[in-house]
């Protein structure tokens, strides 16, 4: 396998997205000074005459703005993403899209600062170029990567039952096995020769499938359920492989380091401070997006009977049932045969309008209403309707866990998983986020979501 790109293990895609940002730098660069260069020495059709030389010079700030919006711009729309150059989508759509928004931030920029004499020739030639050679950049990439071996070799150790449905999540995931392979499975404590497969270059990664254990069944007792019963904190004497999973805390009794498994999250500094952040950022999203939000409720009032915005219970924090406010994509009394139903792909009820603000998630803008209102956070567990929620909570050990903090319009779960992730899988990222939070994760949780807005992946 060629190391630089097809190495499975963690540092294959940290040196690929290394080598796509300096590409993509070093395109921009070639891109400006080729769309100079033409206009100073080709005569070209739609324009008048040659650019004078001196120009050039006098136009030094408009390539700083395109250095800086480059790599971001790309990242935002999803060209850094692995999965984005091995599905076999097309190549030039996505970089047109990206780079058309870097054509109107650096036009922009001349406008309001008053400076009109940058070339409009040359700025167009800068985005051509610029698209032509992201695209055809990508295409080399992806051809590199279809030409190495970069289906990931799996090896599964745990119980049957659990490496079965780990197997399925993954078939889920990726049905044509192109990109997950399993290579070996076997029950927990059986002999793996990890080590031979490992030398071969046959083996990238290895999963412990975690199995209930005794320890599971004891703090299943103590979960949050939505009751108001208060519980001790419980901690765990660790093991080394505990250590190697786990963050170790401050708890400490006689001379043994503990790990601190069972709190209440939200009682930390951090917790506090979010609220005041959320506030602050949910009043000024909602100033932005107030513009869109009546041009999205207009189109609804004028394409379909009935309400534009749409009330249902959800439940929040410490399991207290609130009211959510969403624009309303489906048809009136949408569920007054069927009852409480999720939405499907291609579901009948959802109106040609409603398809729209779904796909780009503007029907969730009133959920910044929630946030003011103090239901709901900018970033948390995605509130679940009662009826589905009791279900989950009966089914699934530690559901409840993740009432303990305000639900969330956007949380780790919906940029990190898909439409298909089962439920018990997205309750993982819901508590790897609430036992995990900082006002970091959730500035990458946003930005994240902004991704999967213009990439319109995620749930």
């Amino acid at each position: 396998m060629t190391p630089s790109l097809a190495a499975g293990r963690g540092g294959g895609d940290a040196r690929l997205t290394l080598l796509l940002v300096l590409g993509d730098l070093a395109i921009a660069l070639a891109a400006y000074a080729t769309a100079f260069a033409l206009r100073i020495w080709v005569p070209l059709p739609f324009t008048t005459s040659l650019l004078p030389p001196e120009r050039a010079t006098l136009l030094h700030d408009a390539l700083p703005l395109a250095l800086a919006s480059q790599v971001p711009l790309l990242y935002l729309f999803g060209l850094y993403d692995r999965r984005h150059l091995q599905r076999g989508t097309d190549p030039v759509s996505t970089p047109l899209a990206a780079l058309v928004v870097q054509l109107l931030l650096v036009s922009a920029s001349y406008f309001f600062r008053n400076e009109l004499f940058f070339p409009r020739s040359v700025l167009v030639l800068f985005t051509a170029f610029n698209v032509a050679g992201v695209s055809a950049f990508r295409v080399v990439v992806r051809r590199h990567l279809d030409g190495a071996h970069r289906t990931l070799r799996i090896a599964l150790v745990g119980a049957a039952d659990d490496v079965a449905d780990f197997q399925a999540a993954l078939r889920a995931n990726d049905p044509l096995g192109r990109h997950y392979a399993v290579v070996a499975t076997a029950e927990a404590g059986e002999h793996v020769d990890v080590a031979a497969l490992a030398a071969d270059n046959e083996l990238d990664e290895v999963i412990l499938v975690a199995a209930e254990s005794w320890k599971d069944d004891f703090l299943g007792r103590l979960l949050f359920d939505g009751s108001e019963l208060a519980r001790p904190r419980v901690a765990v004497v660790p093991t080394v492989y505990d250590l190697l999973v786990g963050r170790l805390s401050s708890l400490q009794v006689a001379d043994a380091p503990l790990i601190e498994v069972l709190r209440d999250p939200s009682e930390s500094l951090a917790w506090r401070a979010k609220a005041v952040v959320d506030y602050v950022l949910a009043a000024a999203l909602a100033v932005l997006a107030a513009p869109l939000c009546l041009l999205a409720m207009l189109a609804i009032a004028l394409t379909s009977p009935g309400p534009v915005l749409y009330r249902q219970r959800r439940v929040g924090r410490r399991g207290r049932p609130f009211t959510i406010y969403k624009l309303r994509t489906m048809r009136r009394d949408a569920e007054a045969e069927s009852g409480p139903t999720l939405a499907e792909n291609g579901d009948q009820r959802v109106t040609p309008v409603g398809r729209l603000l779904r796909a780009t998630r503007i029907d969730e803008i009133p959920q910044l209403w929630n946030v003011l209102n103090g239901t709901m956070s900018l970033v948390g567990p995605r509130p679940e309707r009662p009826e589905f929620a009791t279900h989950h909570l009966r089914d699934i050990p530690g559901y409840g866990e993740r009432w303990l903090v305000k639900p969330g319009l956007t949380g780790l779960a919906q940029v990190r998983g898909e439409y298909h992730t089962p439920a018990v899988y997205k309750l993982k990222y819901d508590l790897a986020y609430v036992y995990n939070y900082s006002l970091l994760l959730d500035l990458r949780i946003l930005v994240e979501t902004l991704k999967v807005l213009l990439t319109r992946r995620g749930v």
